[in-house]
């Protein structure tokens, strides 16, 4: 009889990949059969399921978003999930399954992608235009997620290649540095591959704008300005993209394609995500919008409607979050789109005190939503001004989408903001390393403080 024993998320997450749950007791040899990759037919079911990876609840389908969200001001639970009690009140604990399960659910979507950038260069059937077109989306895809792991954890083991067990017992944490410089890496090797794929335009992929886009929003959050300016006055100079009139456009129960989408995970009736029903009325709301972003939510701004209910269809004292449009889960899900790239662009410019180019991307979003532009002299004076502006904006803009928490976060605005309530405490800046992982992972170090 075989041998069993737990296995680590950095190995349960991708060979044993259809397992998604921290418990799970695996033969130490199985194998599932998604992880074989022999020929161009295996290759495309491949990048399938790394793209449906993004679909998972314990990414773009639900936590990436909300869970993210809850230990801020935005949203405030009102349910019976213990979890998402826990998130809400900052009550971050290295054993709760929440924080394991978007662990694991980054490393399962990394480890799919590694055995595409493993075995594609060994593909003998494989044409060479759709073998740099998969190695572009996959090495775009890893950039992805580990900017996703960094930004909530900080330093993480730096997994290039598919682990056996015993390596996976083996991982150390790679300093925060290190998993940037893999980042742009990955993202520069990605550039390179789509420049010789097919060039398509389906946004429900990884794209080389995407790619750029990306390198923006890494650039500004490791303070490089001048890169994120640049990388963003890329995107805006291509052409491509540009803001939709009516905001309800990008969050249809459909998910209508845009010129605004650069990148978005596209759900179905059946790959579903949740938001929609954690956050409506008409399913199962059990996070509510605060009453502290409800109140910035002005009359005459399209997105008050497009997030929020007017004052006398709140139910007692529960705000519904509209911007997801049903409780099914058929809309998609936005990874990075163009207002976020000017919002990128006018924050990298005022760091660098070219405030009046500045405020000229800002009003782009705010002249779109209908609300007043800013002028420069008048009523924005200072570079703090303008910054403060931008801030605001990208509150509003990425209500409900995940942002709130990353932004503080980044621009050292946390600690400030959370005082008030009596929970704030500086190393929550990172999130914890879960214990399931520690216990498998003997080598992995705890993040300061828990």
């Amino acid at each position: 009889m075989k041998k069993l024993r737990v296995v680590p998320a950095l190995l349960l997450a991708g060979a044993l990949g259809a397992c998604d749950y921290p418990l799970d007791i695996l033969p130490v040899d199985s194998i599932a059969e998604e992880a074989a990759i022999s020929d161009a037919k295996t290759a495309a079911s491949a990048m399938a399921g790394a793209y449906s990876a993004l679909q998972s609840w314990d990414m773009y389908g639900s936590y990436l978003h909300i869970f993210v969200d809850l230990p801020t001001d935005d949203i405030e639970f009102i349910g019976d999930i213990q979890i998402m009690a826990h998130m809400d009140l900052q009550n971050f604990q290295p054993d709760m399954g929440g924080i394991y399960g978007m662990w694991t659910a980054l490393y399962r979507g990394i480890d799919r992608v590694n055995r595409l950038i493993q075995k594609i260069p060994e593909l003998k059937d494989m044409d060479a235009v759709d073998a740099n077109e998969t190695l572009g989306q996959a090495y775009g895809l890893r950039a992805l997620h580990y900017f996703n792991l960094v930004r909530l954890w900080g330093g993480v083991p730096l997994v290039l290649k598919p682990l056996s067990l015993e390596e996976a017992a083996e991982v150390t944490r790679a300093p925060a540095t290190e998993v940037f410089a893999q980042i742009k890496a990955d993202l520069g090797q990605a550039a390179s591959f789509l420049a010789k794929g097919r060039k398509e335009d389906n946004r429900t992929f990884v794209t080389a704008g995407f790619i750029t886009a990306l390198e923006a929003k890494v650039a500004l959050y490791q303070k490089d300005w001048a890169t994120a300016a640049s990388k963003a006055q890329q995107v805006v100079a291509s052409g491509k993209y540009a803001l939709v009139a009516n905001q309800r456009d990008l969050f249809t129960v459909t998910g209508a394609p845009t010129k605004e989408d650069i990148f978005r995970v596209a759900f179905t009736a059946t790959d579903n995500c949740a938001c929609g029903f954690y956050l409506r009325y008409d399913s199962r709301i059990v996070v509510s919008a605060t009453r502290d972003i409800y109140g910035l939510f002005k009359p005459g701004d399209q997105r008050t409607a497009l997030n929020v209910p007017p004052e006398n269809e709140i139910r007692a004292g529960e705000i519904e979050i509209r911007k997801y449009p049903t409780g099914k889960g058929t809309e998609d899900l936005h990874v990075i789109r163009y207002s976020s790239v000017l919002l990128i662009l006018a924050e990298a410019l005022a760091e660098q005190n070219k405030l009046s180019e500045a405020v000229g991307y800002l009003n782009q979003i705010r002249a779109r939503s209908g609300v007043a532009t800013y002028t420069l002299g008048t009523n924005l004076i200072t570079k703090q001004d303008v910054l403060n502006a931008i801030y605001l904006e990208l509150r509003l803009e990425f209500a409900f989408e995940g942002e709130r928490w990353h932004d503080l976060i980044r621009t050292g605005r946390a600690g400030t903001v959370f005082a008030p309530t009596g929970r704030w405490k500086p190393h929550y800046v990172l999130w914890p390393i879960p214990q399931l992982e520690m216990d498998t992972s003997l080598k992995l170090t705890q993040n300061p403080g828990y």
